[in-house]
């Protein structure tokens, strides 16, 4: 059983149902849905495709909906053809309305004027062109090219160390949130997220307007500035779970201190009871190769060993020439990864983590005891939110965890993870009904046998007895042990 997950981003390569249904029979765990491009319509029939597509493969995968933010981008250039900036030359970044050419280009940012001073440094393209300002008057910033590039139309613009004065949720991000909250998606990333009250501002709105009986789409904060490394623990205590974004991470502030940050992000984000996704140009090559570098391969499987819960594809699967291959190579490279089992590379229980006062904490650390004690890999947890199948993954113990659910919401949710096989279940009257009937759907998915012994768990599962357990049950013998 894989434990750590496939997110890939869906996009003009991959958002065909057959190509969809190839990364799914690929390894595929989850679909990011990119509102920086698109239209709601548009993005609104992807969803609907990766919907056919699990209910015809009868496979669980979360879709997460990744929020634009204050991105600061270039304006249209003449034609729509790209430019060439050569190193030394003059180039104006104005917040006149104008086509821009090789020797200016406006921006849909107007107050960066007002934000830069002389000798500031701008990156454009993810840090690929650097320009160092020289002039600025109300309406124009006026700069020389210090390592340029080619320049197409609506890239991004950096402003490294600068604290813009706007808000993470813009009215745009507003709008998709609340369209993505009729579309039953399971995660909402917000970007540029540099403080705790940003996520949650976006948790309450999310709460308002959920819908689910069970549970509700989860947020996922983007750490992607430096303001967000200074209030790193501020925003784990208030979202569901972080992304490292290493694209604009590394460019607001360095290329050498992502490995530092993505490092410390996982581990503060898996201590913390909270999910984890690692992204950007992990296989970054693969865009137009079949295969990736050694390097890639290497940081993917870095990535996995550091304690994240899933790995994601960016342009890999939404613009390049392999989508597919790109979720099969990512497969074989974590299948790979976690069979490494130096005790160095696996991840600790919590047992020497300071007493957090929580009863689902105690209760999953007693569940990881047991399962060792008794010699099982395998760990079955009974779930109607999927909190509890969240938690258990934290531990990073390494059983292979076996979420049973009565909703493919959660069900869904789930899937993106670490550790956890969400099963769908259904709920019994009493709790001899639902360990029995939860034993049948074990059985059915394959993933126990006749006279093997598991732990079996739960939390508050309302309108039943059982609360708060940890049981030992043989499969086919219907007595539990506790």
């Amino acid at each position: 059983m894989r434990r750590a997950k496939i997110l890939a981003t869906l996009g003009p390569a991959s958002n065909t149902n057959e190509i969809i249904e190839q990364m799914m029979g690929a390894g595929l765990n989850a679909v990011r849905i990119n509102m920086s491009h698109g239209t709601q319509e548009e993005h609104a029939a992807t969803i609907k495709k990766v919907k056919q597509a699990a209910k015809k493969l009868d496979r669980p995968v979360a879709i997460l909906v990744d929020l634009s933010g204050p991105k600061i981008r270039t304006g249209h250039l003449q034609d729509a053809k790209p430019v060439t900036l050569e190193a030394g030359a003059e180039f104006v970044i104005t917040s006149r309305d104008i086509q821009g050419s090789v020797k200016e280009v406006s921006t849909n940012y107007k107050e960066i004027p007002k934000l830069v001073k002389k000798d500031d440094k701008i990156l454009l393209d993810d840090g690929a062109i650097e320009l160092k300002v020289t002039k600025v008057t109300k309406t124009d910033v006026t700069t020389t090219v210090v390592n340029g590039g080619t320049l197409s139309e609506r890239k991004g613009i950096n402003l490294p160390n600068t604290k813009l004065p706007i808000p993470s949720l813009t009215e745009k991000d507003r709008k998709d949130l609340d369209w993505a909250m009729t579309q039953d998606v399971d995660y909402i990333a917000l970007s540029f997220v540099r403080q705790g009250s940003d996520c949650r501002e976006v948790r309450d709105i999310i709460k308002k307007l959920n819908t689910r009986k069970w549970g509700r789409p989860l947020l996922v904060a983007k750490i992607e500035k430096a303001e967000a490394m200074e209030n790193l623990d501020d925003i784990i205590a208030n979202t569901d779970g972080v992304m490292v974004a290493r694209g604009d991470l590394g460019v607001e502030t360095s290329p050498e201190l992502v490995p530092v940050y993505q490092k410390r992000i996982i581990e503060r984000a898996v201590m913390n009871d909270k999910f984890v996704i690692t992204a950007t140009q992990m296989l970054q090559s693969m865009i137009e190769s079949p295969r990736p570098t050694r390097a890639e391969a290497s940081d993917v499987a870095n990535a996995v060993w550091d304690g994240t819960d899933a790995v994601m594809l960016s342009a890999e699967t939404a613009a390049g020439e392999y989508p597919v291959e790109s979720v099969a190579t990512m497969k074989r490279i974590i299948d790979t990864a976690e069979t490494v089992q130096t005790t160095k590379l696996k991840r600790p229980f919590k047992f020497t983590e300071a007493p957090t006062g929580r009863t689902s904490q105690a209760l999953c650390k007693a569940a990881a005891y047991c399962a060792r004690e008794i010699k099982t890999e395998k760990v079955a947890v009974f779930t109607e939110s999927g909190l509890m199948a969240r938690r258990l993954s934290s531990v990073r113990s390494g059983l292979s965890t076996f979420a049973l659910t009565n909703t493919d919401e959660v069900r869904n949710q789930l899937a993106l993870i670490w550790g956890v096989e969400p099963l769908c279940h259904e709920a019994g009257t009493t709790t001899e009904a639902m360990l029995k009937d939860g034993e049948k759907t074990l059985i059915k998915a394959k993933t126990v046998e006749k006279g093997e012994t598991i732990v079996m768990m739960a939390g508050r599962l309302s309108g039943l007895g059982l609360s708060s357990s940890v049981i030992v049950w043989t499969i086919g013998e219907n007595v539990p042990r506790r």
